[in-house]
């Protein structure tokens, strides 16, 4: 399903999904896959860190381990993800197994994996500024929110 657009004169279209290890940032990258991709798009999966040395934070949803990952890693802007040494384990485990879901459901779409790090605590600026460089067609990020049937 091609949900109505297209890039100009048919190119494959590259579409990000902001990722995370929550479920929110699964349903996004779920209905990307049933809805908004092609045959030869490229799927991008950016993964967003704090700089190192920030002071991000702590999310009730976020293990410790996963937070301190993020914080041993060396200083880098933008790194695709592949030259790993051992670091931030518990990242690239749910990074590489939405790679692995997308490469089975979507095998002729290409999957890229991108960390950005956020500088400040301004990560729309950042999401967007990716989107911009990387000439991404259709940004998906993940809504949180509260389940109407759990209020009655």
């Amino acid at each position: 399903m091609d949900g109505g657009w297209s890039s100009p004169a048919g190119n494959k279209r590259r579409v990000m999904v902001l990722t995370d290890s929550r479920r929110e940032s699964n349903g996004a990258l779920e209905w990307t896959l049933h809805h908004a991709l092609l045959e030869h798009d490229e799927l991008i999966l950016l993964h967003l860190e704090p700089t190192v040395g920030s002071a991000t934070p702590r999310r009730s949803s976020s293990s410790p381990s996963m937070i301190s990952s993020f914080l041993c890693r060396p200083s880098s802007a933008v790194s695709p993800i592949g030259a790993e040494n051992g670091e931030g384990k518990a990242e690239l485990n749910f990074l590489h197994a939405m790679r692995a879901k997308c490469e089975a459901e979507q095998p002729k779409v290409k999957v890229l994996i991108q960390r950005a790090e956020i500088e400040g605590n301004d990560k729309a600026a950042t999401i967007l500024a990716q989107a911009k460089l990387l000439l991404v067609d259709l940004l998906v990020v993940g809504q949180r929110r509260s389940s109407a049937i759990l209020c009655g």
